[in-house]
């Protein structure tokens, strides 16, 4: 899901909607290389901003018991263990 928020980002630009996709379209069509370098290292940072920014927003928001359930079963053991 987080992932495919940068997708439509460049795709916005096939239909004129504008976005980072504007950059790699253009260059595409002017064969401006630098240009369509550009727009790829622009959606990249944006993908992983993304990604990063909706990580910390997910671990603030799940309780902590329920990020346990999804972490391997020698993580879980460590964390209970009293003795």
């Amino acid at each position: 899901m987080r992932r495919a928020l940068a997708a439509t980002a460049t795709l916005a630009a096939l239909i004129a909607g504008g976005g980072f996709g504007r950059y790699i379209i253009d260059g595409l069509a002017q064969q401006d290389y630098a240009k369509e370098f550009a727009g790829a290292i622009l959606v990249a940072v944006l993908a992983l901003a993304t990604e990063v920014s909706l990580w910390g927003v997910e671990r603030l928001l799940v309780p902590r018991g329920i990020r346990l359930l999804r972490a391997p079963a020698a993580a879980r053991i460590r964390t209970f263990k009293t003795a």
